[in-house]
């Protein structure tokens, strides 16, 4: 039971460090407007500084990072799913990415990934995720996943229309299954990073110049992907838990 108490009261407690920072930081940009790339993420860096110091004092590293046991071929197949997602979010880009300033677009990227990419995936994929796991992959599966997809109707504050809120969650909580399943397979979180990031940076400098933000076929498309590999993935490691369940039965 105090177990049970433990892991509730930090769940609850990283969602609601991760909810404040993201809320001052929405209220931050909204009031101030800034054009720079650096400025309007400005809030939750020193969240990321928080993290990885946290890795580098308590040697988190291999602990995070460096966990699957798969080969290169391996996590590369594993992989292919998102890569298509990231080809058609950049299809979806008609007018391309916003280059009227490189260092912005450098800067976005790096952003995106080391600062957006790295807080969430920590938070979600890496903290919580392992917290759940005591209580079977299912439980942290959908529980990190919703939490995910919750946390990003913060989006209202900056202005974003319900509908468009709406979809952002639904989108959220696909790719949080996604993103879950893969590191519960054992594949590093390195992937759910830069997933994060790349997937951000290509929505966000895309709608840059001007794209309609309304959701359109090839976001249907990217969940319907999502929502087949989610499937894919929590079948094979039902499979994976069933056959060690039976296994222990047997050796007993």
């Amino acid at each position: 039971m105090r177990t049970n108490t433990r892991i509730i009261l930090s769940i609850i407690g990283l969602e609601l460090l991760l909810m404040v920072f993201f809320t001052a930081n929405g209220a931050f940009v909204s009031i101030t407007s800034p054009e720079s790339p650096l400025l309007q993420f400005i809030g939750v860096i020193p969240l990321a500084l928080g993290i990885l110091i946290y890795l580098l004092v308590g040697n988190k590293w291999k602990h995070y990072f460096f966990t699957s046991p798969s080969s290169a071929k391996k996590t590369l197949l594993y992989s292919l799913p998102l890569i298509l997602v990231l080809i058609l979010i950049a299809y979806g880009n008609h007018h391309g990415l916003n280059t009227s300033s490189l260092p912005d677009l450098f800067i976005m990227l790096l952003i995106q990934i080391l600062v957006i990419g790295l807080v969430e995936e920590m938070f979600f994929r890496g903290f919580m995720l392992r917290l759940l796991l005591s209580k079977g992959f299912r439980v942290a599966v959908f529980t990190t996943s919703f939490l995910f997809a919750i946390t990003h109707s913060l989006q209202l504050i900056g202005g974003q229309s319900l509908i468009d809120t709406l979809f952002q969650i639904i989108y959220a909580f696909m790719v949080g299954l996604v993103l879950s399943l893969l590191v519960v397979h054992r594949q590093s979180i390195i992937i759910p990073i830069l997933f994060h990031g790349l997937n951000n940076f290509l929505q966000f400098m895309g709608n840059a110049m001007g794209n309609a933000n309304e959701p359109a076929t090839i976001d249907y498309l990217i969940i319907g992907i999502m929502l087949v590999y989610s499937i894919y993935l929590w079948r094979g490691m039902a499979a994976k838990t069933k056959n060690i369940s039976d296994a222990g039965n047997v050796s007993m």
